[in-house]
């Protein structure tokens, strides 16, 4: 993903349009649909109005995931969760935390693996429903 790419996708995530994104940066819409398209290249300063009012680290901005490993595309992916309500982080939470439950089972099945007997009582899970029931009461 191109900066450009980058730009657009976050600019969604906050739900703006490119003349919103304007108006928090000071970037003429004519010039963000540039950048977005990926024509020319920012000035110092436009990367910094855009990393402000975006709320992204340069990394977010600038890295190119076509480019960029997965450990640093999780990186970024959980930079941009962090930006979630409450109730959205702990839903991301719920289902990362078993997604991990079921990689780690998974692994019991493997022949000649004798990690099936920890699997066969209750593993302790993360103390998610407390904070879904916090986030539930907190909102309208």
């Amino acid at each position: 993903m191109s900066f450009g790419k980058n730009v657009r996708r976050m600019r969604q995530d906050k739900g703006w349009s490119q003349y919103q994104l304007s108006n928090r940066t000071g970037i003429k819409v004519g010039h963000i649909s540039k950048l977005e398209q990926d024509e020319g290249d920012p000035k110092l300063s436009t990367l910094y109005k855009l990393m402000d009012a975006l709320g992204c680290s340069p990394d977010s901005l600038l890295m190119d995931v076509e480019k960029m490993n997965q450990d640093a595309i999780l990186k970024q992916t959980l930079e941009r969760a962090m930006k979630l309500t409450e109730l959205n982080k702990a839903a991301i939470i719920e289902v990362i935390d078993g997604y991990c439950r079921a990689c780690g089972m998974e692994q019991a099945f493997i022949p000649g693996n004798n990690l099936l007997r920890h699997f066969i009582a209750p593993r302790e899970r993360l103390p998610i429903a407390e904070v879904l029931k916090g986030s539930q009461d907190a909102e309208p």
